[in-house]
């Protein structure tokens, strides 16, 4: 009788490219780095530097404490780069007999203009002899195949950044916190005492579309405004004088069915030039796309409490299923939203929504506040007569 058949093992989850972040520089901190460490970006999708440079900044904070080391940086994307001046590093013993570390920025450049540096860099990673560290930053499409001798030798760790995930996952398609880029947050702000409360996350990932540096520099911004907690409502606050504040307004009163409100919003965000919360100009179309995304997500998380409440969830409960805080402001502001906003609404600005993504990415339509507008039009609802 033959043996039964064992189940494949399951492949471990890959942790996400924050948690990967946050154990390097860690490690690079404490100097407990591999010998060779290769940072590339994705094999496919797009890819996010940041997180190789703040593993360059923790191997360069250690690196430098320690005198006897001679270290060489080095930009293989700079004009002045030579080739020579590798070789010389890697050839000779370091100076005073001190351990040599390599850090080496935008190495990718470098590796396709100088076929062989990626052979060189192998032989050093293989020797006993070599440097203590080498970290090798090579950013950019099609580097699988340049950086393959390299990534080849035994013992050198590789790793892929690539952009965090903004939108929630499939199973949790309501709850904005439940998204990568917000669960970046709440560890970023744990690591710096900050404690998020329910839907700030979200509401921060919504404010800088989940990129890595722009979430960190709105924790560092409450962190100088003295909060050790921050809300939902206080992210808002935070925003509420720039486009970001324009698209949560907005938002509110697409779903609100108030078409004079949101077209007061569009035009206060004219006025204001179209600046980020934290003061940089944004391009019509960038506004565009955040206010689109702003409203779909606020759109979904509305629905997902609507469907609660059908089902006989009492309202406490549906707002903690859809990722909502059940009390404060945010609570109050679904009430009044969930008075105006019955499924039909619903349906009528998800409808609305990719009719105004098609009008610009489609029809051609070369006014993305036109677009906005045209859509506020589409959403409006006409108080009923008593």
């Amino acid at each position: 009788m033959s043996a039964a058949r064992r189940a494949p093992a399951k492949k471990a989850k890959k942790a996400d490219p924050g948690t990967v972040c946050r154990e390097l520089v860690a490690a690079a901190e404490a100097g407990k780095l591999p010998r060779t460490v290769l940072l590339l970006g994705p094999a496919r999708g797009e890819e996010e530097p940041w997180f190789a440079e703040q593993i360059l900044d923790a191997a360069r904070r250690w690196a430098r404490q320690h005198e006897e080391f001679d270290l060489l940086e080095v930009d293989g994307g700079s004009p002045d780069f030579e080739m020579g001046v590798v070789d010389s590093f890697l050839s000779a013993p370091g100076l005073f007999g001190g351990e040599r570390v390599l850090l080496f920025a935008r190495a990718g450049k470098a590796m396709k203009k100088h076929k062989r540096l990626a052979n060189t860099l192998a032989a050093a990673a293989k020797a006993s002899d070599g440097p203590v560290l080498m970290l090798i930053e090579a950013p950019g499409a099609s580097m699988t195949t340049v950086v393959k001798p390299l990534a080849a030798v035994d013992g050198v760790r590789t790793e892929r950044f690539r952009k965090l995930y903004s939108d929630p996952p499939p199973w949790r398609p309501h709850d904005l916190d439940a998204s990568e880029a917000a669960q970046f947050a709440q560890a970023e702000a744990r690591a710096r005492k900050l404690k998020l409360g329910p839907g700030a996350a979200g509401a921060l990932v919504q404010l800088t579309g989940g990129r890595p540096a722009e979430l960190v520099q709105s924790l560092e911004h409450f962190l100088l405004l003295g909060d050790d907690r921050i809300d939902e409502q206080q992210v808002r606050e935070v925003a509420a004088h720039s486009a970001e504040g324009s698209a949560f307004d907005f938002a509110d009163a697409l779903l609100d069915g108030d078409g004079r409100r949101a077209y007061r919003c569009l035009g206060q965000m004219r006025r204001r030039g179209l600046r980020t919360w934290d003061g940089k100009r944004i391009a019509p179309r960038d506004a565009f796309s955040m206010m689109v995304s702003v409203a779909a997500k606020q759109r979904l998380q509305t629905a997902a409490v609507r469907a609660g409440l059908d089902q006989g969830q009492d309202f406490a409960s549906a707002c903690k299923a859809a990722g909502v805080a059940a009390g404060g402001p945010p609570a109050k502001r679904m009430e009044s939203r969930l008075r105006h906003c019955d499924s039909v609404h619903l349906r009528t600005i998800l409808d609305a929504l990719h009719e105004a993504e098609r009008n610009i990415k489609r029809e051609g339509w070369g006014d993305p506040v036109h677009a906005l507008e045209y859509l506020a039009l589409r959403c409006h609802r006409t108080p009923q007569r008593a």
